[in-house]
């Protein structure tokens, strides 16, 4: 699991104590990082262009994080914990008014699509985490993991909960796909505000989520069986192909 590391006292040697960093240091590399992360990417990016970028030396990346992986993983965090928090706080409102699918979306949908009304710093986070998307699968899914596995279980049951007819595989692949509506969303939002010519704007959040709501909810509750005697049909008629072209006599050229 990526953690920052707590601060440890600097190593000593005889004579007089080096003077302690200042207490805003680790915020200043933190800042410096996601904003370099995103205009660059993640591997591009060095330790010292981080640590120039936000005034410090160099060797303090190490000493408060122990490198550029823990501090990316410390960006991470501090982002998804508030996100985590918010859609915690109104799936419980939910709860409390008896819990219905359209609320336990919006209180998923609604604290991520806020963030394209809420300024640079978490814009900037978006790219990063589409650029995290594209350059290191790997690590993207860790940060995933330790960020958001706890919370997407919880939405999981909830939507259960509500769809109590609907396979459990079912909801996961539903979800799956409300979460890449989600992202694309967020970091694409100008996308649909051009091709509209402004008339749609994911910058109005309960416009958006007038919308979103409702579509994500009908995709919730689509029927599943039929679907599924189809594919099945489907697959049986190719079978069938399969063997009368295997029962055909060669051609002769």
């Amino acid at each position: 699991m990526l953690r920052a590391v707590k601060n440890t006292p600097f190593p000593t040697a005889s004579g007089p104590e080096p003077a302690a960093p200042p207490a805003d240091t680790p915020d200043k590399l933190i800042a410096a990082a996601e904003r370099l992360f995103a205009e660059h990417g993640y591997t591009s990016v060095t330790v010292r262009a981080i640590a120039a970028a936000a005034g410090v030396n160099w060797s303090l990346v190490g000493y408060y994080f122990r490198g550029k992986e823990g501090l990316l993983s410390e960006v991470y965090r501090r982002h998804c914990s508030s996100l985590n928090a918010e859609r915690l706080k109104l799936l419980g409102h939910a709860r409390q008014k008896g819990l219905e699918l359209e609320a336990v979306i919006e209180a998923f949908v609604r604290p991520a699509l806020a963030e394209i009304q809420t300024g640079h710093r978490e814009t900037s986070f978006s790219r990063l985490r589409a650029i995290l998307a594209a350059e290191d699968s790997a690590l993207l899914n860790q940060l995933v993991a330790d960020n958001f596995d706890m919370s997407s279980r919880t939405f999981v049951a909830a939507l259960r909960h509500c769809l109590p007819d609907v396979p459990a595989d079912e909801i996961l692949w539903r979800f799956h796909f409300m979460l890449g509506t989600i992202y694309y969303s967020v970091a694409s939002p100008q996308r649909i505000k051009t091709f509209s010519k402004g008339r749609c704007d994911p910058g109005n959040l309960e416009d958006t989520l007038q919308h979103l709501v409702p579509f994500l909810a009908a995709a919730f509750r689509a029927p599943v069986e039929g679907r599924r005697e189809k594919a099945e049909g489907r697959r049986q008629k190719s079978e069938r192909r399969t063997e009368e072209e295997k029962g055909r006599p060669e051609r002769r050229r």
